[in-house]
């Protein structure tokens, strides 16, 4: 995806990894754990979740990113050469999951879930994840709140800003049920601006509560954020999680 390749140099200072999401996810899986990580971005959170004792799989279609993270594995595996668990990272679209067996835990982080093309795909995503987890495994996923944004028909999205780069989103909601995602990149050192975009399916909670109901998960939670803070679907992103 040639919108991501603009970003992907710059990636971790534009999407910082929280410690609040490691800390969720440990309490719900505590290591050592297999786990899946689709549209692992350049592996910042498979990369955390290593060095704590996962084992982790990681997958993203974008090379640009898949290369940024095999150097970082590379780096991290030569300061933790004794370490009996593994991290690997591959371009492959997310619903490669069905190729995994007895994972503890599948994540999907960064509104990936998304970029899916129709609700059939998703559907059967969710399907594939729940045969591809041990019994009692973890699903999470978390993607932008779009029961908010389909109602108000606009977000706002923070412009993200250093010393070398500006980056800004927005959303057009042209007639269908998907909407675009602009961004916008410029390269302060050079002043050059670049923009692409790219479709989104808007998936609502009651949509995913019922796609993970026919999969077969049970224990379905949704959350405004990673403390916990059960959602009541006014916040920005909104996490879900769903067990075996």
């Amino acid at each position: 995806m040639k919108i991501y390749d603009l970003i992907a140099d710059n990636y971790e200072r534009i999407f910082p990894l929280e410690k609040e999401k490691i800390d969720f996810i440990q309490k719900l899986i505590p290591p050592p754990a297999k786990i899946f990580d689709a549209g692992c971005a350049t592996g910042e959170l498979a990369l955390a979740l290593y060095t704590a004792g996962y084992s982790v799989y990681g997958v993203d279609l974008n090379t640009a990113m898949i290369t940024r993270a095999e150097q970082a594995a590379y780096l991290r595996h030569t300061q933790m050469q004794a370490a009996e668990n593994t991290v690997e990272f591959y371009s492959e679209d997310m619903r490669s999951v069905r190729t995994q067996k007895n994972l503890s835990a599948v994540l999907c982080f960064g509104n990936t879930l998304v970029h899916l093309p129709n609700r059939d795909e998703v559907s059967a995503f969710f399907t594939s994840v729940y045969e591809s987890l041990n019994p009692e495994g973890f699903f999470i996923f978390q993607i932008l709140n779009y029961d908010k944004i389909l109602a108000e028909k606009r977000v706002s999205f923070q412009i993200k800003e250093d010393t070398n780069f500006i980056f800004k989103r927005r959303y057009e909601f042209p007639p269908g049920e998907k909407v675009d995602f602009i961004i916008e990149f410029t390269d302060k050192n050079t002043e050059e601006t670049q923009s692409d975009s790219t479709p989104l399916l808007p998936l609502q909670k009651n949509d995913l509560y019922l796609f993970l109901e026919n999969a077969g998960f049970k224990n379905i939670r949704s959350y405004s954020d990673y403390k916990g803070t059960k959602s009541d679907l006014s916040e920005f992103a909104t996490v879900y999680t769903a067990q075996k």
